[in-house]
Parts: C-alpha cells; structure tokens; sequence
C-alpha cells in the first residue's frame, strides 16, 4: 500500500475519473433519448416494478424487447415485441418466476426475460402475429 496519503488520495482521483467516464459513455450508447424501465400491468393499473422484482429482472440495453405483464384475475399474460419473430423462431423457458424469451427475428436475435408470479406452466398458450409475441398462463393455486 502507498504509504504516501497524498498519493494514495491522487490515485483515489484517477480511478473515480476513470469510473465516471466509463458510465457516461455506458449511459450514452445505451440510452439514445429515451429512458425505460420495467412495469407492471394489473387490473388495468399500472405501476413500476417494486424493488423486490426488480431484484430479479436483468438490466437491459436499449434494444432489448421490455416484455410487459399483465395480470388478470387469475391470468397473467406476458406481452414482448419481436419484429420478424415467427412462432417457430420462439424458445420460451419457465424458471420459477422468470418467464425467458429467446427469439430470432428480422436478422437479430431477441433474448429478455418477464417476472411473473408462480403459474402453472401446463396453461401455457402462445400466440405470435405481426411480431407481437403473447404468452398466457393461469396463476398456481395458493399464488396471489
């Protein structure tokens, strides 16, 4: 260690630079005008992911799909925009609360994924027209 406090506060400086730099360029390619973040969509009213949900969401580029969830009743419909996906082109898997979309469409590849509460995952239909992917699924006895 620098035994040199005055050297030790100049590094401190370069490296908080350096970190503040690299933000402002991530911020920049990532975030062309436009800001977004997860929401909810329940009985018609929308609210923002809570903390605890957002715990388990990924962060996403700009050109991620932002999937949106809708619950109602005892449904949840999860909705992604995928241009140029086709149903054949469509993975989804079903880990716990997370619902992955993996998809290739109008030459790129689509990859995102939507918490939902515990559903039961022999309910599953799906739907894909136009590139608007919909998912639904009846929510597991107990999960409210």
């Amino acid at each position: 260690m620098n035994e040199n406090a005055h050297d030790l506060f100049r590094e401190m400086d370069t490296l908080a630079e350096h970190l503040f730099a690299r933000m402002a360029r991530n911020i920049k390619s990532s975030i062309p005008g436009e800001y977004r973040y997860p929401v909810f969509i329940h009985d018609g009213e929308t609210r923002p992911a809570h903390i605890e949900d957002r715990e388990t969401m990924p962060s996403y580029s700009i050109s991620d799909p932002i999937p949106e969830v809708h619950r109602i009743e005892d449904e949840v419909m999860v909705i992604a925009e995928l241009p140029g996906a086709t149903r054949e082109s469509v993975h989804l898997t079903l880990k716990g609360n997370l619902l992955i979309i993996d998809a290739d469409g109008a030459g790129r590849r689509y990859i995102t994924t939507a918490a939902i509460p515990l559903v039961d995952s022999g309910s599953m239909q799906t739907s894909i027209k136009n590139g608007v992917l919909e998912v639904k699924f009846r929510i597991a006895t107990g999960s409210v």
